[in-house]
């Protein structure tokens, strides 16, 4: 009888430990909505490279413009496994046309910035993009 009852207090524990862990969402950062997040990037963006009003107003303009609908939040995935892809796409990492919207997006915002703000921030990109192969494991 005594194990039977350490036995129903530990799924209980267990049971109730995980249920916590799932309302506080584990370590997920909150999610931000389109506007805040396109008013967050544009900021970030206006100090790092030290914008001047009229291209904040510019850049603000291209963000909106770039980023996709539906509350900035990525699409849901089943549980358990992978969200479907389209078909044509199913060999790809992410959506088919992601290289394309960047490349629109850095053109646009070559427009808006001096040669010298776009050369920084093409560096930083590359940065970026050469810490995530790092944290892949790519060479």
């Amino acid at each position: 009888m005594r194990k039977f009852l350490v036995s129903i207090f530990l799924i209980v524990a267990v049971s109730v430990g995980a249920s916590a862990q799932n309302e506080q969402g584990g370590n997920r950062r909150p999610s931000m909505d389109r506007t805040e997040w396109v008013k967050k990037r544009t900021e970030r963006m206006v100090q790092k490279y030290g914008l001047n009003e009229k291209q904040a107003a510019e850049l603000q303009a291209l963000n909106e413009k770039q980023m996709p609908r539906g509350n900035g939040q990525r699409r849901q995935r089943p549980e358990g496994g992978q969200a479907p892809r389209p078909e044509g796409q199913q060999g790809q990492r992410h959506g088919g046309n992601r290289q394309e919207m960047m490349k629109q997006y850095n053109e646009e915002l070559q427009k808006i910035m001096t040669a010298d703000q776009f050369k920084a921030y093409t560096e930083d990109m590359e940065k970026r993009r050469q810490e995530r192969q790092n944290r892949q494991g790519r060479p």
